[in-house]
């Protein structure tokens, strides 16, 4: 992740440059979950987190942090 114009992006390197040939841009829910998957925690504990900062409900974050790890596996930003 790098802040570029006061905006965080993913950017993906090596290979993944020109696999993805794009730039992923996140949103503060975005930078939150990117940020808790660094401390290797699972998508119900991220959801959690995610529900209580942005005061959402506990559903429609778990819903939206899944629908957001899914979308960055297929964009192969994930470790397996």
């Amino acid at each position: 992740m790098q802040r570029v114009g006061g905006r965080d992006l993913l950017v993906p390197l090596g290979a993944k440059v020109l696999e993805m040939n794009a730039l992923v841009v996140l949103n503060a829910a975005g930078r939150c979950v990117w940020e808790l998957l660094a401390e290797e925690r699972s998508p119900d504990e991220i959801a959690a987190a995610v529900a209580g900062r942005f005061a959402v409900d506990p559903e429609r974050a778990r819903a939206d942090v899944r629908a957001f790890l899914d979308e960055l596996g297929r964009k192969g930003l994930l470790e397996k």
